[in-house]
């Protein structure tokens, strides 16, 4: 038997596969993210937090994605991962935090609006590289 002080429940993970300027493949883990984190985000970010709330989409707290990447990456404030999280593209910034804030909230589909769009049209299945179906819901709008 484990002892509830000891116990570190498994977050739902899932793999991130982004193609470099080189063509090199490089696959990431990202997982949910923690209350504290959440929190912490959400003070950071007010914009974030009427997200969390219901009363925005994603895309209106976009200045928080980074933040919520690298958290999601597992390096929760560590601001060379949120430069570098700002980086990407910006669709690759989309879908990366909205595929961690789907298994933050352990659902198919993230209760937040990601945005009022479609899902776009893929050549050869993804965008800038990155295989899309494994990191983007179905729809993008709630």
């Amino acid at each position: 038997m484990i002892s509830f002080l000891e116990l570190v429940p498994k977050r739902p993970k899932a793999t991130v596969t982004i193609e470099a300027a080189d063509g090199a493949m490089a696959e990431f883990e990202v997982g949910g993210i923690s209350l504290a984190h959440l929190a912490d985000i959400a003070r950071k970010f007010p914009a974030f937090a009427r997200v969390i709330e219901g009363g925005a989409g994603l895309l209106t707290a976009s200045e928080a994605l980074p933040a919520i990447i690298a958290a999601g990456l597992g390096h929760h404030g560590d601001a060379q991962y949120e430069r570098q999280a700002g980086s990407l593209p910006s669709d690759l910034v989309i879908a990366i935090a909205g595929e961690v804030v789907r298994l933050t909230f352990h659902s198919d589909r993230p209760p937040i609006a990601l945005a009022e769009m479609t899902e776009p049209a893929l050549e050869g299945g993804g965008v800038n590289g990155a295989q899309l179906e494994a990191i983007l819901p179905a729809q993008l709008n709630s």
